[in-house]
């Protein structure tokens, strides 16, 4: 994304370049939308003195972080669960 921005400041950037920089975008997006999920429910988990649940949601913010899925929430919900 970051090579994307540079070369649109010095040419108009190609059809396919302006696609795969708005699929960067919202995979960005996607991400940063993730993360403030998961530290809101970090601190409501915090303020709520649920310590199982905050060490749950912090383990799922590191794997975000590290690049690995994993969807907000209570580890063992039906939320978390894939269809079948």
């Amino acid at each position: 994304m970051a090579e994307l921005f540079l070369t649109q400041r010095r040419r108009p950037l190609t059809d396919a370049e302006v696609l795969e920089m708005t699929h960067c975008m919202a995979a960005n997006a996607n991400y940063c939308w993730e993360l403030v999920a998961l530290q809101n429910m970090s601190f409501a988990a915090y303020q709520a003195g649920d310590m199982q649940w905050l060490h749950e949601v912090c383990a799922q913010i590191d794997a975000l972080e590290d690049g690995q899925t994993k969807r907000p929430g209570r580890k063992g919900t039906d939320r978390n669960k894939k269809s079948q």
